[in-house]
């Protein structure tokens, strides 16, 4: 008697996870690159006029509001995109040493960046206060807005991250031997060019600090772009 046996087959399947994982952290990669290109186009357009006081700043923003505008809506996009680009670097970590660390650096400053974001509409209020009642009237309301609890925190929150978010995070993947340490360099150099550069250029002034600031972001966006 004879027994045949049936072949058997093995069927072998990628997983699933890997290409979503790719796209995800690209599309992260690509938000952070795009992210300090539109913020330093909103700092390069922000209204001219501005004299330090709330007063001026209101006035300046309703003699263009078009300017008002494209610069307020450039600056919005740039901290969504940071927002979401930040939640894909923690995928830069590929041993244990800093993983936690760079999870909440990158979370916290999500959330700050979420924060600021949203306050960019108050540019939009101030510019319609400051086109439909006098300029006192105007600064008024503007002042008794901005300095409620709420929006002093939104603010807070958007100066951390403003100030401090790129040196965190390249600190936090620095430690995690994710990037190298040279890039805080960066974020040194460009906070102080923003305070030199535009008395003497202006609002250009404004953009360079800007590039050279969130520098690190064009270096780490490249790496989750190209990881595999």
């Amino acid at each position: 008697m004879t027994t045949l046996d049936a072949p058997t087959a093995t069927i072998t399947t990628a997983p699933a996870a890997a290409p979503r994982r790719s796209l995800l952290t690209s599309a992260g990669g690509i938000a952070l690159i795009v992210s300090p290109l539109l913020l330093a186009a909103g700092m390069a357009t922000i209204p001219p006029g501005e004299d330090g006081t709330t007063a001026g700043y209101v006035a300046s923003l309703a003699a263009t509001p078009w300017l008002t505008a494209l610069s307020a809506g450039l600056l919005h996009y740039s901290w969504v995109f940071y927002a979401l680009g930040l939640l894909a670097v923690p995928a830069l970590v590929r041993g244990t040493r800093g993983r936690g660390v760079v999870s909440v650096v990158a979370v916290a400053m999500s959330f700050c960046a979420i924060q600021i974001s949203g306050l960019l509409l108050g540019d939009w209020y101030a510019m319609a206060i400051g086109r439909a009642v006098p300029a006192d009237q105007a600064a008024t309301i503007f002042e008794s807005a901005t300095t409620d609890l709420w929006t002093s925190t939104w603010l807070f929150s958007g100066k951390l991250v403003g100030f401090a978010g790129a040196a965190l995070v390249v600190t936090a993947l620095a430690w995690a031997r994710s990037v190298s340490w040279w890039l805080l360099a960066l974020p040194v150099l460009g906070t102080a060019s923003m305070v030199v550069l535009p008395a003497l250029v202006g609002n250009a002034g404004l953009a360079v600090g800007t590039v050279i600031t969130f520098g690190p972001l064009f270096v780490i966006g490249a790496k989750l772009v190209s990881q595999r």
